[in-house]
């Protein structure tokens, strides 16, 4: 069902609930100043109540600003209804809830992109679970503490990585595979943590082209390889 406004909007406030939508919808940005005036059409309409106080505002204000604009110009219908549904969300919450969601946000910005393209891949799965279970695992969620939290979190990521390995490695040719192992086996220890701590820093794209250049090194390059490694 389509979300629709329960009273007629004017037009000033209308262009006000974009604004509010673009703030819900930014991405951090660097900071460049941007005049009003080398804005699109589209964008000075959606960004019109900020006009007047546009040269007031800080460069990482006015970015954000703009992109918020931009994505939301970007919606089809559909998408601009959901937004919608979810300002109203976001407008119903206590400011303590709505701070807990910044500081989240806040936290999620400061991972590797690794590990945020890690989060995004179970966000988007746990998007497709039946509304039950998400209910559920959303209870859970917040019911832990914080330590709790990150350890989940950890865990999630791991199993994620988990899985991609042995897809690859089922996938990985049946002469790759047992060179592969062979190379494993030979090495020490050290040498093996070594291996694995700098191959789960990479995509997974650029750890295949790792392990092969590992298989075309001798037994002495390689020791002296993963002997330098961070």
């Amino acid at each position: 069902m389509r979300w629709k406004p329960k009273q007629p909007m004017t037009t000033m406030t209308a262009r006000l609930r974009l604004v509010s939508l673009c703030w819900l919808l930014l991405l951090a940005l660097p900071a460049l100043a941007v005049e009003f005036s080398s804005l699109t059409a589209d964008e000075q309409r959606v960004l019109e109540p900020h006009r007047d106080t546009w040269s007031q505002l800080d460069d990482k204000t006015q970015q954000r600003l703009v992109r918020g604009a931009q994505r939301w110009l970007d919606m089809d219908a559909n998408e601009r209804a959901e937004a919608g549904r979810r300002l109203a969300r976001w407008q119903e919450m206590s400011e303590a809830r709505r701070q807990q969601i910044r500081e989240r946000f806040e936290a999620f910005q400061t991972l590797p992109p690794q590990a945020q393209r890690e989060l995004r891949q179970v966000a988007e799965r746990f998007r497709h679970l039946p509304a039950h279970e998400r209910a559920e695992l959303r209870r859970r969620f917040e019911a832990m503490s914080p330590a709790e939290r990150r350890a989940f979190l950890t865990a999630m990521q791991a199993t994620r990585r988990n899985d991609a390995l042995r897809d690859h490695w089922r996938q990985m040719p049946a002469t790759e595979r047992e060179a592969t192992r062979a190379m494993i086996d030979g090495l020490t220890g050290p040498e093996r943590r070594a291996m694995r701590a700098h191959m789960q820093a990479l995509p997974l794209a650029e750890r295949d082209s790792l392990r092969r250049r590992l298989l075309a090194m001798t037994v002495e390059e390689r020791r002296a390889f993963l002997a330098e490694v961070p």
